[in-house]
């Protein structure tokens, strides 16, 4: 019989990512010690344009990320489910901090609600700690995790962080090198943290 999480557990737990993240994330972002090598453009990231409003999808990130939260009941699959997303944060905020990263951002030029929403999303992250994108493998780690545990709303969460990930570069948010590395860190914590877990 599986031990049921725990409100309690699901909030520690919750708040605990979100301070990872805001200490992790936030101190390599807006105080980089090393200087930020800038990325350049490819034919990819051409092809995909600049689409503002796709920001939308882009900040459905934030709650994408924490579905694990609601969705997981097993305790034991939490435990590795929490693993997974700390070996996330010590990935990223590794390389983050040895090699930070930046791009040059395009102008907002329509006056509109999507494009302050938009400018106000700027604000808060600078265009630093591009490579890899943990916007992505955040996603796809959560749609790992489903794949773990229940197979049939993994789908679901696929296409929606195929979207992100796409948005990631239809809002110049991050370009296609970003998002292949954010795929590589998430494809590695699949097979060295879940697909271990499974097999031990």
């Amino acid at each position: 019989m599986t031990q049921e999480v725990t409100i309690q557990k699901r909030v520690k737990t919750g708040l605990f990512f979100l301070l990872c993240f805001a200490i992790g994330y936030g101190a390599t972002n807006r105080f980089p010690v090393f200087d930020p090598k800038l990325l350049p453009l490819n034919f990819i990231d051409q092809y995909f344009g600049f689409h503002p409003w796709t920001v939308w999808i882009y900040m459905s990130d934030y709650l994408l990320i924490f579905m694990p939260l609601f969705f997981v009941h097993d305790e034991a699959f939490f435990k590795t489910m929490t693993r997974a997303f700390v070996w996330n944060f010590v990935i990223h905020f590794t390389i983050f901090f040895f090699f930070p990263t930046t791009m040059i951002r395009l102008a907002l030029v329509e006056q509109n609600f999507t494009n302050t929403v938009f400018s106000l999303l700027r604000m808060i992250d600078s265009p630093v700690n591009c490579f890899p994108s943990q916007h992505v493998s955040l996603c796809f780690l959560v749609a790992c995790c489903f794949w773990h545990y229940r197979r049939n709303l993994s789908i679901v969460f696929f296409l929606w962080a195929t979207l992100i990930a796409l948005s990631t570069l239809t809002t110049k948010q991050h370009y296609f090198w970003d998002v292949l590395g954010g795929l590589i860190v998430a494809a590695l914590i699949d097979i060295f943290v879940f697909r271990k877990a499974k097999n031990d």
